[in-house]
Parts: structure tokens; C-alpha cells; sequence
């Protein structure tokens, strides 16, 4: 029997959730049957239970997948020296997503607005999506923090309070993107930093 390569496994794993993400893009995750899944990806039900054991797992795959992805490019913002603007920071994050749910040309951003209705479903999507945006808002404190070091933000902003408002320029992007239409990303990023830049609630004083 021909062995099977580590880059077959990962191929048709990945073939498998690229179908899987259609299907919970279009139908929310609840609605999605293995069976829909199944019929999406044009193969067998042994082929699919092979690499996945259930809809639980495509479900915190599909999620996990995207948000990792998302985690990485942050992490990978905060190693540039000297650090990167707060507004580019916020648009590489996302870029990222909007990119990871682009498929063969097909906006698949959905799949987030479905995770948060999943997450209040299903304790253990609740638990890896707080745990995913948790290493997010950290990552953001960490850029503001070095920022002050340098003087480029001012010391009495409280960082961890900045990066929950850095934060939420995320969903409120994706809502918008899905309901009124794509929009320019740098503009986005670089008023939300301005709205900041001004927020006297977001000082240590009311931390």
C-alpha cells in the first residue's frame, strides 16, 4: 500500500474544511449537517470521518484556522523594531482575516458573525474564541505599552483599556463589511486611531 505523505494528509484535510467553511458561511454552523459537509466536498462520508470525527471539530477548526492566522500576524507585528503605528497594526489584523476568509473569490467572512452566535451556544466555542481574542487585546496592550516607552503615546493612557476599544475596530469592521459593503481598510484604521487619540475615557484615571 502506498504510504501516505504528511502533505496529502494536510491537503486532504484542508479540502475538506475549505468545503466545511462554504457550507457554515452560508448556513450558519447549527443549520450545517455532516451530511451538507459531505455533499460539499464531493466525497465519501469515510473520507470526511477520517480527518474529522464530528461537526465539533470542523466547527472549532474553521475558527481556529482563522483567528490562529490572525494571532500570528499580530505576533509577528509586535517583533518590527521600532514598533509599528497602532493604525497599521490594526489594519495588518484586518487584512489577515479578510484575506484567510477569501476563498477561490469567495467571501467567506461570515463564518465570523456565525462564530459569535455559535460561542453563545456552545460553552466550548465560547471558550476558544475568548481565548483567541484574549491573545489578541494582550498583543495590542503590549504594542501601546511599547509605544509609551518610546514617548510616541502618551504615559497616562491605560493600556489594556486602549487595546479593548483597538479591539473592537475588529467586529465592528467585519459587521459593516457584511452588511454595507467592503470598505477601504487604511481609512478604517487610521480614524479609529484618531477617535482614540482623543478619548480622555480611556486614561488611567478611569481604569
Amino acid at each position: 500500500m502506498p504510504r501516505v505523505t504528511d502533505r496529502y494528509i494536510q491537503q486532504r484535510r484542508g479540502e475538506i474544511l475549505a468545503a466545511a467553511r462554504r457550507r457554515f458561511a452560508r448556513d450558519g454552523f447549527h443549520a450545517t449537517t455532516m451530511e451538507d459537509v459531505i455533499a460539499e466536498a464531493g466525497v465519501s462520508s469515510s473520507v470526511v470521518y477520517r480527518w474529522f470525527r464530528g461537526k465539533e471539530e470542523l466547527v472549532a477548526a474553521s475558527i481556529s484556522e482563522v483567528l490562529e492566522g490572525v494571532v500570528d500576524v499580530l505576533e509577528e507585528t509586535l517583533q518590527v523594531e521600532p514598533p509599528l503605528p497602532v493604525t497599521e497594526a490594526v489594519r495588518r489584523v484586518l487584512a489577515a482575516m479578510l484575506e484567510r476568509m477569501t476563498q477561490d473569490g469567495e467571501d467567506l467572512t461570515a463564518i465570523v458573525v456565525q462564530a459569535w452566535a455559535e460561542a453563545m451556544r456552545d460553552p466550548s466555542v465560547k471558550a476558544l474564541l475568548g481565548a483567541l481574542y484574549t491573545r489578541i487585546r494582550d498583543g495590542l496592550a503590549e504594542l501601546v505599552r511599547r509605544h509609551q516607552a518610546l514617548g510616541t503615546m502618551p504615559p497616562g493612557l491605560n493600556p489594556e483599556a486602549v487595546a479593548r476599544q483597538l479591539f473592537s475596530l475588529i467586529p465592528g469592521f467585519v459587521v459593516q463589511h457584511l452588511v454595507l459593503g467592503p470598505e477601504g481598510m487604511d481609512t478604517y484604521a487610521a480614524a479609529g486611531e484618531q477617535l482614540l487619540g482623543d478619548d480622555a475615557a480611556i486614561r488611567s484615571s478611569d481604569a
